[in-house]
């Protein structure tokens, strides 16, 4: 089975909203500079949003960087097996590293998942200048591991089924 197509064109829309996000930052860091530095007054409300937003940035674009094999990887063992033993050994290995991640990945979203329904349950806010509900930020681990979890189940079973580009 062939990476499918349209979570391809998908992550990449999740990577470029990603992008965005972090333009927003880096203007709300400008704007409070411009703030404290000329006007000698700061906002008390822009480094919480920033962080807010940083943390939808970043579960929005994993699943983008992993499709693109942008993540951190330890290829030099990967690759030290495949060339002394052969390139059945080397996807092996590649199978056993996403197999690895899809276990870490469904235990985040599973405890992701419990986080949300207790902050729902007991209406936590966040501690903060601003406060917002807590959910808001449980939702971006929530929504960023759903996808990332979905993305390498179909590079695994890209891998599995003969494709090259996730080995």
């Amino acid at each position: 089975m062939k990476y499918p197509d349209l979570l391809f064109h998908f992550n990449k829309v999740m990577g470029v909203l990603s992008g965005a996000l972090i333009l927003i930052i880096g203007l709300l860091s400008v704007m409070e500079v411009i703030m404290r530095g000329v006007f000698s007054s700061p906002t008390f409300w822009s480094m919480d949003v920033s962080r807010y937003v940083l943390i939808w940035a970043i579960f929005l674009g994993t699943s983008y960087s992993y499709q693109e094999k942008g993540h951190v990887a330890v290829d030099f063992i990967r690759d030290a097996i495949g060339r002394r033993w052969s390139e059945k050994a080397r996807r092996a290995m590649s199978l056993m590293g996403h197999f690895l991640s899809l276990l870490v990945i469904a235990v985040l979203l599973w405890t992701s998942v419990e986080m949300s329904i207790v902050a729902v349950e007991l209406k936590r806010l966040t501690i903060a200048n601003v406060q917002v509900p807590i959910i808001l930020l449980y939702s971006a681990i929530v929504v960023g591991s759903a996808i990332l979890l979905l993305t390498v189940a179909f590079a695994v079973i890209d891998l599995l089924g003969g494709g090259e580009k996730y080995q």
